[in-house]
């Protein structure tokens, strides 16, 4: 049982990192299309600030090329199998 506890939270670890490095391409994009975005709050990391920008990313994706970019897809899918493994995980402790 300990095993599965430890899996599941290096899981969840794991998809928190990489929802973040997802929320940083998506910063980098917009910002390259001119827009002025940031993650931080004067100096600290303010995560719910992403999603302020997720329907800017799907708009200039959209116009771009017709669909919406594969990051806020990615963004969504990492977010919500983060928040599936950090339930998991709580209610396995």
């Amino acid at each position: 049982m300990k095993t599965l506890v430890i899996l599941v939270g290096v899981m969840t670890l794991f998809l928190i990192w990489l929802n973040l490095w997802v929320s940083i391409k998506i910063i980098n994009y917009l910002r390259r299309k001119g827009e002025e975005v940031s993650l931080f709050n004067g100096r600290l990391f303010v995560k719910g600030k992403i999603f302020k920008y997720l329907p800017l990313y799907k708009k200039i994706t959209l116009e771009e090329n017709g669909k919406v970019g594969g990051l806020y897809t990615a963004f969504y899918v990492t977010f919500f199998l983060f928040l599936l493994f950090l339930v998991s995980g709580i209610m396995m402790v």
